[in-house]
């Protein structure tokens, strides 16, 4: 699906795609940015008020944050609508954090969390960012 919507985008030409397994292949790569999406452990994370980052199947959002970062500190992670800003803005203390919060149709359905260059606002506090796949008007 990745390599279609690339080429749905016109940016196939410019995007290396490789299958394999992330924690594997990290060490080995390099790369502008890293977009995370891991799993967050099947449809039982929306019961909870909050989403514990360390309640993650497979590894913790920190550990599959330290293996991105051996690709690249520019991190997007994408992540479930209720975690907890801080807790994410935490995860990476010592780079520019911005949480954007990620709509599709007026409904609030994930946060998306920009790490380095990827930081608009370039603060270490985390600001809310607001992505809306609605039309506008």
């Amino acid at each position: 699906m990745a390599r279609h919507n690339a080429q749905i985008y016109g940016v196939e030409d410019r995007i290396e795609f490789i299958l394999g397994d992330f924690y594997q292949l990290a060490p080995m790569l390099q790369a502008d940015v890293v977009f995370l999406s891991p799993p967050w452990g099947g449809p039982e994370y929306t019961s909870a008020p909050i989403f514990d980052l360390d309640s993650m199947p497979f590894h913790s959002a920190r550990e599959w944050l330290d293996r991105a970062r051996l690709v690249s500190n520019n991190i997007a992670y994408f992540m479930p609508r209720n975690c907890n800003p801080q807790q994410l803005a935490d995860l990476f203390p010592d780079v520019p954090c911005d949480i954007e919060l990620n709509y599709t149709n007026g409904f609030f359905k994930a946060i998306t969390a920009y790490y380095g260059d990827l930081a608009l606002f370039g603060s270490s506090e985390p600001r809310e960012l607001l992505a809306c796949a609605d039309p506008p008007g």
